[in-house]
């Protein structure tokens, strides 16, 4: 290759750089015409094709430069990294499956296939991508950030930072990984330190979205709601479509009080750019907010965008089913889940819609097929709920509250005289973390509030001692469940348990829950930490009560009903149908729930 030639690709290429695509193609397609055998000039090319969004005249352009470049693997990475921006996430795992087969020891190239792996889904392969690239390099920043982010979907918090953490050390100025970090001490309850890691990763990359976001939620969760509100502007300025930021905007401002700037920023991007995507997002939050009407009429101009968007199809089937037009809401209903298959919330909604139109065994035999962990506690709620309704007795042996249920009343913890003296003390610990006025908009509860985070990543010593308790307690009625190697519940019996949410929750005089399950639980409980008299005076008012419907519209009577007796814990499967009798009283019911799982490998 000629001098002028290395200029002109070397030119190009800082036109990629720059993001100036176009520039950086009409050099590489002029290189790549006068010199068709040419490894470097072809690789450039399938570059800036890539950046340009022609993913499919990039992919045949990056197989001719891989065929003739001497590192074969790191032209195969670039191609995955390619297909995994265009959303080709399983091409990308076999673009990477081939660079690491061509240089067995690169582990930029394992990395990358981990990275691949985890946003198909499968972690554990992810893992081992991973493990391969530290065998390689110990210090490998991708391969640990990768990590991190593996043990932060199995809720290990503390076990992601340390990876993260890891992964500053090999790379200082890798911004995601201080991103990832700050997340993970969030999490755990250590905002402060979250808030300098978010400030470094900004510092390090200005205006990056995710940072933005992140630190907009650490604000929000140390009670700085202007600021947060801020932060939150600041993200959507530099990433307007992103759903799950105006989700969160929205609902910060509703929960301070200021539902009437929920939704300026979600209604300015609309205005300019009418994505079917957002006006969903717009009409979720709407139902969200009582506002039914909104939800429709937005649910209305996403059809009129994409009419057979399965999510557009999805709100209006709910929006149909609360104005009472079942025929509509079951039509929507199964379009969407026809439009999309494998997404469970719609497969889920449709059963709900089936149940509500007298087709129980329609809704049975959609439920006949398996689950993934995430939605797995819903499905078995709605798989026996309609053999419940359908007539078939066997929906007992997942609603089986003699063998799977039990109230236990704890013992005083070490340090206290009394349990009553434990639950002062308690409830003096979670009192302050209540800041806000209004429940949570997402959540089930009504006429109280939630407290934000894990609470049993806060370090007060009256609540770690609280989560010792629950979890030693919780070990006893796991050792107490029988064994049934074929059974949803109890083939996963372990006494190895680990917190998959922890929460308080302050209902006052009205309050109470709408019944629901626990998708990211195995075990779910609900310990009472204070419960007004007048609750014991009434018939079952502010009683916890299960194996009623959280299915809209859909009612079945409750089976089983628990007392709030200040000092008991209630167990039972997550995916059992719960909720609370609406109370009056003088003074709130407070309960510290939580959700258990047997630890993962």
């Amino acid at each position: 290759m000629t001098s002028a030639s290395l200029s002109r690709l070397g030119e190009a290429a800082a036109f990629l750089q720059r993001g100036e695509a176009a520039r950086a193609l009409a050099i590489a397609e002029a290189e790549a015409k006068s010199r068709p055998r040419d490894a470097e000039a072809l690789h450039l090319l399938a570059l800036a094709l890539s950046a340009s969004g022609e993913i499919d005249r990039a992919v045949p352009a990056f197989e001719s430069a891989a065929a003739l470049h001497p590192r074969r693997d790191i032209i195969l990475v670039n191609l995955g990294n390619a297909l995994k921006r265009a959303g080709r996430v399983a091409a990308a795992i076999g673009a990477y499956e081939r660079a690491v087969a061509a240089a067995p020891a690169s582990a930029d190239a394992w990395a990358a296939l981990g990275s691949a792996r985890a946003q198909g889904g499968d972690n554990m392969a992810a893992a081992d991508a991973f493990a391969q690239a530290l065998k390689s390099a110990p210090s490998n920043a991708a391969a640990l950030n990768g990590l991190g982010n593996l043990a932060v979907a199995r809720g290990r918090q503390a076990e992601a930072a340390d990876f993260f953490t890891r992964a500053i050390a090999a790379a200082p100025q890798a911004f995601h990984a201080y991103v990832n970090r700050g997340a993970a001490l969030r999490r755990l309850g250590r905002s402060v330190e979250a808030l300098a890691d978010l400030d470094r990763a900004l510092a390090i990359a200005p205006g990056n979205a995710e940072t933005l976001f992140q630190r907009a939620s650490t604000l929000r969760v140390l009670a700085r709601f202007d600021e947060a509100a801020a932060g939150y502007r600041a993200a959507l300025a530099a990433a307007p479509m992103r759903e799950d930021i105006h989700r969160d905007f929205a609902a910060m401002m509703f929960e301070t009080d200021r539902a009437a700037e929920a939704f300026t920023l979600i209604d300015a991007i609309i205005a300019r750019t009418a994505a079917p995507a957002l006006l969903v997002t717009r009409g979720e939050l709407s139902m969200l907010f009582g506002d039914a009407d909104a939800a429709g009429e937005a649910a209305r101009s996403a059809l009129a965008l994409a009419p057979q968007d399965p999510k557009a199809l999805g709100l209006l089937a709910k929006w149909a089913r609360q104005r009472g037009s079942l025929a509509e809401a079951l039509s929507a209903a199964q379009a969407s889940a026809a439009a999309a298959p494998d997404d469970f919330e719609l497969l889920h909604l449709c059963c709900e819609i089936e149940l509500l139109a007298g087709r129980a065994n329609d809704a049975a035999r959609r439920l006949e097929r398996p689950a993934p962990p995430r939605h797995l506690q819903k499905h078995i709620a709605l798989k026996a709920t309609a053999m419940r309704a359908a007539g078939d007795p066997d929906y007992r042996r997942y609603y089986d509250y003699d063998r799977l249920t039990a109230q236990v009343d704890i013992a005083a913890p070490p340090g206290f005289a009394s349990v009553e003296d434990f639950n002062a003390a308690l409830l003096g610990a979670i009192a302050p973390l209540h800041r806000t006025r209004q429940r949570p908009v997402d959540q089930t509860l009504f006429g109280g509030t939630q407290s934000p985070g894990r609470l049993w990543n806060e370090k007060h010593p009256v609540i770690q001692l609280f989560a010792e308790t629950m979890l030693a307690e919780a070990r006893g009625f796991v050792a107490r469940l029988p064994c049934e190697a074929d059974h949803p519940f109890l083939a996963r019996k372990s006494g190895e348990l680990e917190c998959a949410g922890a929460w308080s929750v302050m209902l006052s005089s009205g309050g109470g829950h709408v019944d629901h399950v626990h998708p990211a639980g195995w075990i779910s409980a609900c310990y009472y930490v204070s419960s007004p008299p007048e609750i014991f005076a009434g018939d079952r008012a502010g009683y916890l009560r299960l194996g009623a419907t959280g299915v809209p519209g859909f009612t079945l009577p409750a089976e089983r009903y628990f007392p709030p007796r200040a000092g008991s814990v209630v167990f039972f499967p997550s995916y059992i149908w719960h909720g609370v009798e609406p109370f009056e009283a003088a003074a709130p019911r407070v309960t510290a729930p939580f959700d258990l799982a047997p630890v993962s490998a």
